[in-house]
Order: C-alpha cells, then sequence, then structure tokens
C-alpha cells in the first residue's frame, strides 16, 4: 500500500492542521525502468503517430499511472515543470518531487515540461505562448505540452480523427485523440499559420490515456480528418 507522510501547516486560526499526503510507490527498478520508458519515448517522438504503451504501479489523484510513469522517466532537477490546476494537488506535486526531484514552477514560461488536460486548454490565455518556444539558437529548450486524455488510437476512431505526416512517417500515419479543444487542434493544424511560421521554435507535445501514448513533435504536420 501507499506510505502516509505528514506536513504539518498552520491554519487561519493559527493551530496547526495535520495533512496526510499519500506517497505512491515509483519504478521498482528506477534506473532500468527510465531507461525503458525513456527509450519508449524516443520511439514515438522519432516516428510520430506510433502508440508506445508506458506504465508504473501507481496513480495519484487524477495522475495516471502512465503519465506518471513518463514524469519519472523524463524529469528531474534540472527540468522545471509547470502543472496545471488539474494535476497541482499537494499529492501530485509530492510524489513528483519525491520521485523525481523536479522544480514545480508557478510561471508556465520557465517551464521545460507542462502537465495538462485537453479541457483547461480553453482557459489558457496566450495559449501557445504561454509556454517557451525555444530561442533561434537553443530550439530544442522549447516545452513539451505532456495532455492526458481519455484515449488515443494509431487509427479512426471516436475522439478527434489526424492525419500525420512529416520526418519519421513514412507516408501517412492516422491517430484518433480524445477530447481536444478547438484552441489546440487549431494551432496543431496550423490554421492559424502560427505553428509552422514559428519552426523550428515551437511545442512538442505528448498526449497520452491510461496505457499508450503518441508523440507529436513540432515537426510533424497534422491534418484535421
Amino acid at each position: 500500500g501507499a506510505n502516509q507522510s505528514e506536513l504539518f501547516h498552520p491554519s487561519s486560526r493559527g493551530r496547526l492542521i495535520m495533512t496526510a499526503l499519500t506517497l505512491i510507490k515509483g519504478f521498482q527498478k528506477p534506473t532500468h525502468d527510465s531507461q525503458r520508458v525513456f527509450r519508449q519515448l524516443l520511439k514515438a517522438m522519432s516516428e510520430p503517430g506510433t502508440l508506445v504503451y508506458v506504465d508504473s504501479p501507481e496513480s495519484i489523484d487524477s495522475l495516471h499511472a502512465s503519465t506518471f510513469a513518463v514524469c519519472q522517466a523524463m524529469m528531474d532537477q534540472q527540468t522545471p515543470l509547470w502543472l496545471s490546476p488539474n494535476f497541482a494537488t499537494p499529492n501530485i506535486k509530492h510524489n513528483l518531487h519525491f520521485h523525481t526531484g523536479v522544480p514545480i514552477v508557478e510561471e508556465s514560461q520557465q517551464s521545460l515540461f507542462a502537465l495538462m488536460s485537453p479541457a483547461e486548454m480553453d482557459s489558457v490565455e496566450r495559449f501557445p505562448h504561454v509556454f517557451f518556444q525555444g530561442t533561434d539558437e537553443y530550439p530544442e529548450t522549447g516545452c513539451t505540452v505532456i495532455v492526458q486524455v481519455q484515449s488515443v488510437k494509431d487509427d479512426l476512431g471516436e475522439g478527434v480523427n489526424l492525419r500525420l505526416t512529416g520526418p519519421g512517417i513514412e507516408t501517412a500515419q492516422l491517430v484518433s485523440i480524445s477530447d481536444l479543444s478547438p484552441p489546440l487542434l487549431n494551432y496543431l493544424s496550423n490554421q492559424t499559420g502560427e505553428r509552422n511560421a514559428s519552426f523550428p521554435l515551437g511545442l512538442d507535445f505528448i498526449f497520452i490515456d491510461k496505457n499508450q501514448l503518441v508523440c507529436l513533435p513540432r515537426t510533424t504536420q497534422v491534418e484535421v480528418l
């Protein structure tokens, strides 16, 4: 089971209230498991539209075990993370910090990684500029946005169907991603012209459900079917 670790904080009346934080199990063999998941992520990033399976022993609050696996594989003390309100719970912050050492930042522009749900994209002002897109000298420092969704499939499905082309894709790749919001779709499919115009600066996306993920790096052209 999960360990309880206790956090004391003063209440509004000055008394100490005890809040029990739940510490979940991370990777069983941290080095080995991190490398395994990292290899899966590299495959998914270099072959956009290819689904890969990732897992970790336990989930916490709204954070899937799969998403937690990605965090353990990619994040450390050097990779500031921004959490949307859906994920910025004391339990999630505690577990991410405990298992990865990742610094969690309030200012989205300072993050190398961001974690959010698609429903929250509508309320994000100035998307995509809310996230750092890299510099001309170092475009690869642009933020990687992890979007936790209900389902991803590498075929046409009930979600939003996308046709992907570009580097790492032989002809075209079809994917179906559930509950994508209009601002995100407009950006990804270059409706505003902005995504292609800012290249090689930009954002890389990981869409992940409870079991698997698909990556849409900034090099991938996206057409909504």
